[in-house]
């Protein structure tokens, strides 16, 4: 049975159980605009984790490309996802993780997995959940950890224009304050993504089209954003922030 706590409503326009018609993560091009992105914000979210072997659970891991990233890396992944068909691609496609169809909404619920994790990821989910359950999402988080255990959430900023599945971008005092709200401690905030000319989507559109595709093109643009444009130098220059709460001992 379910807590007491807000009532569980979604936008149905928003409604994330509608994607992953195919699990589009998986055939993403090495060189295609969401999978750069997507390595430069996984690659600053692994570097913040504990030492693997550790024990994560992966909030939203829709289809689990993310948690294919932690298996590689050595760490023991289970991962939850509102997304039932996300869940059914994730089990095929990334056997070594635990993968199952659940609301992050109700995490705190789970008793299961009360204390049981050293670290909990939630990378680019936030902004695909309504605002008003933000707080029971992090509460869930906090009673999933061990003592010490690290919580990282990646979210995007106000820099980047919402997609059709965001309910909300961020500001950093936002994502700050809800984790110190639950009493994370934080220790590490980075600024990923410095928006410009290589952010573009007008850029983008030059160099993959319809009509052709300039791939030697866009290999340079993945390489020189990965290696000088990754890190952003300030809070009003960066496309996301990646933040990193510590539940005390």
């Amino acid at each position: 049975m379910r807590m007491p706590g807000p009532e569980l409503w979604d936008d149905e326009l928003r409604d994330y159980r509608q994607r992953y018609a195919l699990p589009d993560q998986w055939v993403w091009d090495e060189a295609a605009s969401p999978r750069v992105q997507f390595d430069g914000y996984m690659g600053v979210a692994l570097d913040l984790l504990p030492p693997p072997p550790a024990e994560v659970l992966d909030v939203g891991c829709g289809p689990g490309f993310g948690a294919k990233y932690m298996c590689a890396r050595g760490y023991s992944v289970t991962g939850l996802d509102f997304n039932e068909r996300g869940i059914a691609f994730g089990a095929v496609l990334v056997p070594e993780a635990r993968l199952f169809h659940a609301d992050a909404r109700l995490l705190a619920q789970r008793e299961e997995l009360h204390g049981r994790f050293d670290a909990v990821t939630m990378i680019e989910v936030l902004e695909h959940i309504p605002p008003d359950f933000h707080d029971e999402v992090v509460r869930g988080a906090w009673a999933a950890l061990r003592p010490a255990g690290a919580l990282v959430v990646s979210v995007p900023s106000n820099r980047l224009t919402p997609g059709r599945w965001d309910y909300k971008h961020f500001e950093l005092h936002e994502v700050t304050g809800l984790l110190e709200r639950h009493g994370f401690g934080l220790d590490a905030v980075v600024y990923q993504c410095r928006v410009g000319l290589l952010t573009s989507r007008t850029l983008w559109r030059l160099v993959d089209n319809k009509f052709y595709d300039v791939k030697i093109m866009r290999r340079l643009i993945r390489k020189a954003f990965l290696r000088y444009h990754n890190i952003a130098s300030t809070e009003r220059s960066a496309g996301r922030f990646v933040v990193r709460g510590i539940k005390p001992a």
